[in-house]
């Protein structure tokens, strides 16, 4: 899969990709790698890669997600270059259409679409091709396609769905006909994905049965539609949750017909370098080669940007230290979640990532026991990415099934997620609320881009930006760099920045934010689509 990405894609579709390992804005950057006039007679390597370049599309600038869907929250924070940057702005909630994140996520996941379209096309028509392999091929596309669109429906809202190389790129389609299609192209995936493969990189049938669980779940839980959005737009509260029994029920049978899967009995051994090709527990990865092919896992760099120095402002950091502090330190997730202390073996001294010089950092991207180490993790970038993880079937089908008012089905799956935090049965749950599964949720997937897409799921978004009330340096003694904080210390640069961006999140909470702007386009045109309500 990893030759076949890097060595195809570069022959067939002249790739060229490139990222500076220096600065997550290298997001600036973004390539075109939409296909044009292929060839209608193709082997089977050409047909397996038109299909991957849409996967490609898809993921290859996926870190870019994380200063969305983790930074648009009370977690985490952005200090990426100066506080007029695109992931300062996004973490202090002052959006515009112009922001490179908003603009290359669209970008990306529409160049995914429309690779996938004209991949779908193509290999359909051409010669060469085994009946086998084409099978393959299309279905891999439409799962690349279903991808993309189940991102764009989520950050939003009705966008256009086009599923033809001419389709029509500027009228916004329903979120239901949106979600219809999406189901459409997993179900039909599956059909023609094999039923296993040797690396959690070859997408299979699992995949696309664990996807439409995590798709129905979404749809289940009713997004709102654009005319909602717009009555509630300036409300600095929540709109009441509702429910599609139906589609809920979806969740659960697919999560179920996700088999051959199981927990990593050790947390720590989902990640890091050595880990990436084992399977148990992870259905479908991303290869990432690092940053000289432009395909380098920021999700690594964007949190462990400096290394070991640390006074360096992450261009991620988590907003506050009581995540860690309050965490049981009988959960074997907790010291794989946060980093506050971390031996170097360069400088060979311990790093301490604590108040009253900084935060803890993130961690589970780190190679802290592996064969690049820590010391080489910021800039090498080249760590798989996990899309989906068993442990999020079975979240998946808990929450289904306390909504479906079934909460005594959902002790099982949420208590092998317990046990295997624990080592043992001792924190088993006896019975389970919605509430505890969203403890779950928050627990399992520290930084692992779940983060706002679960608030707005669960229609809590301006309720977790009100949390940051609560935030230790949300009080206004450390508003001012040199003066005395509430904890005795002197409140330094870095913790009078997190002030800033703690009361910009507070102040600037509104309903609205259940949807970002739609963006200008590479070149700062306007792409003619209806503008999302209070944008």
């Amino acid at each position: 899969m990893k030759k076949n990405l890097n060595t195809l894609l570069a022959a067939l579709l002249s790739v060229s990709a490139s990222i500076s390992f220096t600065a997550c804005s290298s997001d600036n950057d973004d390539d075109n790698n939409v296909i044009d006039n292929q060839a209608e007679t193709l082997t089977d390597a050409e047909a397996l890669a038109l299909a991957d370049n849409a996967l490609f599309e898809y993921y290859h600038k996926a870190f870019g997600l994380s200063f969305i869907v983790e930074t648009f929250t009370s977690k985490t924070h952005s200090f990426e270059g100066e506080e007029s940057e695109d992931g300062p702005l996004i973490s202090r909630h002052e959006l515009t259409p112009e922001n490179v994140y908003f603009v290359n996520r669209w970008y990306n996941k529409n160049s995914a679409v429309a690779n996938a379209n004209t991949a779908i096309e193509k290999i359909s028509a051409a010669t060469g091709v085994s009946e086998a392999t084409k099978t393959v091929a299309i279905a891999r596309a439409k799962l690349a396609r279903a991808l993309g669109y189940h991102v764009l429906v989520r950050l939003w809202g009705e966008v256009p769905l086009y599923t033809t190389s001419d389709g029509d790129t500027k009228t916004r389609a329903s979120i239901d006909d949106v979600y219809t299609q999406i189901v459409k192209d997993l179900e039909e995936a599956a059909e023609g994905l094999p039923e296993s493969a040797s690396l959690p990189s070859v997408p299979t049938k699992a995949a696309a049965y664990g996807l439409l669980s995590r798709v129905y779940l979404d749809w289940g839980s009713n997004p709102l539609t654009y005319d909602q959005l717009d009555a509630i737009k300036d409300q600095k509260q929540d709109p009441t949750p509702s429910y599609n029994t139906a589609r809920l029920q979806k969740a659960v049978e697919y999560a179920d017909k996700v088999t051959g899967y199981q927990l990593n009995a050790d947390f720590s051994t989902i990640f890091g370098k050595d880990n990436e090709a084992k399977k148990d527990e992870k259905i479908l990865t991303f290869v990432h080669d690092g940053d000289a092919v432009g395909t380098g896992n920021h999700q690594v760099h964007c949190s462990w940007t400096f290394g070991f120095n640390v006074d360096q402002e992450n261009h991620l950091s988590p907003a506050q230290d009581s995540f860690l502090a309050l965490w049981d330190k009988a959960d074997h997730r907790r010291n794989v979640s946060y980093i506050d202390s971390l031996y170097d073996n360069v400088g060979d001294s311990i790093a301490y990532f604590r108040a009253p010089r900084t935060l803890p950092r993130y961690g589970k991207f780190v190679d802290v026991d592996g064969s690049e180490g820590p010391n080489e993790s910021y800039k090498l970038n080249d760590l798989d990415r996990i899309e989906l993880r068993y442990a999020e079937v079975l979240l998946n089908k808990a929450e289904a099934l306390v909504l479906l008012n079934r909460a005594s089905e959902a002790v099982a799956p949420i208590n092998q997620l317990r046990q295997r935090a624990y080592g043992n049965d001792s924190h088993n749950l006896s019975s389970v609320t919605l509430q505890d599964v969203k403890d779950e949720w928050g627990l399992e997937f520290v930084y692992e881009q779940k983060e706002w897409f679960n608030l707005a799921r669960w229609k809590d978004v301006v309720k977790d930006l009100e949390s940051v009330q609560q935030n230790e340096y949300f009080d206004d003694s450390y508003a001012v760099a040199g003066q005395t904080g509430r904890n005795g210390e002197v409140v330094n640069a870095f913790f009078a920045k997190t002030y800033k961006h703690l009361h910009a999140k507070y102040e600037n909470r509104e309903a609205k934010y259940y949807r970002f702007p739609i963006p200008v386009g590479k070149s700062g045109e306007d792409l003619g689509i209806k503008q999302n309500p209070g944008y």
